[in-house]
């Protein structure tokens, strides 16, 4: 029997039928109003770490799903992983990771982005249904473009129509001639059987393998009597990295690096003291808080904390716009300057001593809502190298 599930949005009417899952959708995801007429519905990860604060440990069990989920399907030659920003970027490296570990080779990640680096571009996207439709995909370091990709791996942490991926995969393809394996890979995949047939079909020369937690189809019937509109000064558009302040993090992620067990980095204050995880007071409930695009590092420092039997939740701001109710509890809105719109932070709880950690100096100082919430700060320090 089917397993039917329906969301009632103040948005409109989601209903849902789960036909294969390795976690229960109750597990996985509640829902949210998105306050976008591109799109009135959000599907809302609770193991993802974004707008629900989440357990590092159950982060790290769906990378290590996953990853075992793609390897089950084969992967064979010279890796690539890509993840989809601005929600994956986190999920993808995590994956990436836990593929090098299983498999005990080396691999690259890098992830698409809305900031704009010196860096030269490869090609850029237009995501339709977002806020911020534009993708830049810049060219991976020199020292890496003439490793042959023979498997890729697209990771984001949703699909829906497959559009966005579509695109990502035929650029890729014509940038990779000795490419003859694409897995697209996320925790929840609406398409159908048909449209699955229809990808494959549009990449013959390929073979391309979908790899998920969940797997259904949905309808959608919308409240016509809400009329929707993008909120005042939404961050809809590219953004800038002060490069004079940049961290070697902010290029390796988005130009791409070898992936291994571990990396190292660190976290300082303002006064350039370094974030110790053993210095913080076993007795206190903490939230660790990523920013935008930036939160793999916030998770691994919120995982070695959590590893030092710290009581440690962890989410990130974003751009998108959510409106409160069923799947939002609590939304806390401030303008980025560094973004040059507004972000968003939904779901806090308010009774943990929250941590808010950056990629850059620029962002911490952009960043308003540190001081709002009074938020121990760190940034981002060393490089990403092999510890």
């Amino acid at each position: 029997m089917l397993d039917q599930h329906r969301a009632t949005l103040i948005t409109g009417q989601l209903d849902i039928t789960v036909t294969d899952e390795q976690l229960p959708l109750n597990d996985l995801l509640t829902f949210g109003a998105r306050q976008n007429p591109k799109r009135r519905y959000l599907f809302i990860s609770k193991v993802l770490g974004k707008y629900v604060p989440c357990y590092p440990r159950v982060m790290r069990r769906s990378y290590q799903q996953l990853a075992a989920t793609i390897l089950k399907e084969g992967v064979h030659g010279n890796i690539r992983v890509l993840g989809v920003a601005e929600t994956a970027t986190g999920l993808g490296a995590g994956v990436a990771q836990e593929l090098q570990r299983q498999t005990n080779t080396s691999l690259l990640y890098s992830h698409t982005s809305r900031y704009e680096l010196k860096n030269p571009i490869s090609f850029s996207i237009s995501e339709v249904h977002s806020h911020a439709p534009s993708h830049i995909i810049y060219e991976l370091d020199d020292e890496l473009q003439s490793i042959d990709i023979e498997t890729l791996v697209i990771v984001d942490d949703e699909i829906s129509t497959g559009q966005t991926l579509e695109q990502l995969t035929r650029q890729l393809c014509d940038r990779n001639p000795k490419l003859k394996k694409v897995i697209w890979v996320c925790l929840v995949n609406w398409l159908s059987e048909d449209r699955r047939a229809q990808l494959q079909a549009s990449v013959p020369q390929l073979e391309l393998v979908f790899c998920s937690l969940l797997s259904g189809h949905f309808q959608f019937e919308p409240n016509e009597d809400v009329a929707l509109g993008l909120p005042e000064k939404t961050a809809t558009g590219l953004c800038s990295i002060d490069q004079s302040e940049e961290s070697i993090h902010a290029q390796k992620s988005r130009t791409g690096y070898h992936v291994t067990d571990s990396q190292a980095f660190s976290f300082v204050g303002p006064n350039q003291q370094v974030l110790a995880v053993s210095d913080f007071d076993p007795e206190q409930a903490y939230m660790i808080i990523g920013t935008g695009e930036f939160t793999f590092q916030p998770f691994l420092f919120a995982e070695e904390m959590e590893q030092h039997g710290l009581d440690v939740l962890m989410q990130s701001t974003g751009r998108s716009p959510i409106l409160e109710g069923e799947g939002v509890d609590r939304k806390e809105s401030f303008f980025d300057e560094s973004h040059d719109g507004m972000l968003h932070l939904y779901n806090r709880c308010v009774s943990r001593k929250p941590i808010m950690l950056y990629e850059t100096v620029d962002q911490y100082l952009k960043c308003p809502v540190r001081t709002s919430i009074n938020a121990t700060a760190g940034i981002l320090s060393d490089r990403l190298e092999s510890a």
